[in-house]
């Protein structure tokens, strides 16, 4: 039987939580049920840092590229991050304190909702690891022309430089901020915000922000996390907006929970 993380520390905030919640039920906002968990802790006897003291920024190539504010980080062993929402917790909630247990390199985090009917607690454990490196460049291999060699040779020697840098384990706009700061400290042209007109049977509709980056006005770059392949959906976002944009290229990077995968895409 593989030995539970921080067993005896978890145990005891469980009770605290509990505890919380039994007193304060189900239905006020996220500040209060923080600042009683604060004094339950205390009444323990369990050290911590809470927010807005946990504030830290993720600095890469002397620019801050995230800001991550864990609700509570106990005894540097243990990340907390507190919700009230009644229709239970949502991937991004996992892919949140995954980010911070990454940035803070501790192995264990806790994601509680106080919505519940009784407090939901759940257990997010975070190991580092190496990932896999997977490239499929089949798609584009017989449109790539001379002009697009460079800016892709040095998309991929970016990319490949932020895996190497961080690693996976971050959020898809961390990574995007990470790819915006890389292109750029190598002299590529990269617009971050790209705002293009879609149409319907000819008829403009609305302005719509986007959220690829268009390198050298020509590669479209789009940034995916958390999953370990790259979908259907993601093909057909690329190709959607390579002809909004008028890019000639696609390439979709994929941070994964075990690999990183980079693959073109045509329009």
């Amino acid at each position: 039987m593989t030995e539970l993380i921080e067993k005896e520390l978890s145990y005891l905030v469980n009770g605290c939580i509990f505890d919380v919640h039994n007193e304060v039920g189900p239905g006020v906002r996220e500040e209060c049920y923080q600042k009683a968990l604060e004094h339950r802790l205390i009444q323990a006897g369990i050290p911590f840092i809470a927010k807005p003291k946990t504030r830290t920024e993720f600095v890469y190539r002397s620019i801050i590229v995230d800001v991550f504010e864990p609700d509570l980080i106990l005894l540097q062993r243990l990340i907390i991050e507190l919700k009230h929402q009644p229709e239970g917790l949502a991937k991004d909630n996992f892919t949140q304190i995954l980010s911070y247990l990454k940035f803070w390199n501790l192995r264990l985090g806790l994601l509680v909702n106080f919505a519940m009917e009784r407090a939901i607690i759940e257990r997010v454990p975070y190991e580092p690891r190496e990932p896999e490196l997977e490239e499929n460049y089949d798609y584009i291999r017989d449109i790539i022309q001379d002009r697009h060699r460079m800016t892709l040779r040095s998309v991929r020697e970016s990319l490949l430089e932020i895996i190497k840098s961080v690693g996976i384990g971050y959020a898809a706009t961390t990574y995007r901020n990470l790819a915006v700061v890389e292109f750029r400290s190598r002299g590529l042209h990269c617009d971050s915000e790209v705002a293009v007109t879609p149409m319907f049977r000819e008829r403009p509709l609305p302005h719509s922000l986007i959220a690829p980056l268009v390198v050298e006005r020509s590669v479209c770059v789009q940034i995916e996390a958390i999953y370990d392949d790259i979908s259907a959906r993601a093909v057909r976002t690329m190709q959607t907006h390579l002809r909004l944009t008028g890019c000639d290229l696609g390439i979709v990077a994929c941070f994964g929970k075990t690999k990183f995968i980079i693959r073109g895409v045509r329009p």
